[in-house]
């Protein structure tokens, strides 16, 4: 495997580790953000006035959400350290990757929520995934099978 798609996809779960441990703290305490209160037009006593339960539920959703990608991350990482690259190998990274970023970057464009400051580490852990995938792929291809 190519030395720098290793450390570029070693990189990407690190990234998702820390992006989901981010999510889970300031989803779990604070719930939203600044972009998240901007885009629903409402402050945070306005939604507690609507259905107190509803913070509590987002909050919920979100220390999940956050959790979840902290796991996927550590896969990535794992796998990225410690996988033996073989095809199908590349094919589940690859899918693994197209699933998880696509849907998480398509889901705010198809809401309208595309505050280019909420996005930008979106975007750029996908932008990460990609470049290295491609290199790690590529530097794999022209590496002389080892039998």
């Amino acid at each position: 495997m190519s030395r720098a798609g290793r450390w570029g996809l070693v990189a990407t779960g690190a990234g998702m580790t820390l992006a989901g441990s981010t999510i889970l703290l300031l989803g779990s305490t604070r719930v939203f953000v600044d972009s998240d209160l901007a885009f629903i037009g409402l402050d945070r006593g306005a939604i507690e006035a609507f259905n107190p339960r509803l913070i509590p539920l987002i909050a919920h959703d979100r220390a999940g959400f956050g959790g979840g990608l902290i796991a996927t991350g550590f896969l990535v990482l794992m796998c990225a350290w410690y996988g033996t690259p073989s095809r199908a190998y590349w094919q589940a990274i690859t899918l693994a990757g197209l699933a998880g970023f696509g849907c998480a970057i398509a889901v705010h464009y198809v809401e309208g929520y595309v505050d280019v400051l909420h996005l930008a580490p979106a975007w750029a852990g996908a932008i990460l995934f990609g470049a290295s995938l491609l290199l790690a792929i590529t530097g794999d291809r022209t590496q002389p099978e080892v039998r």
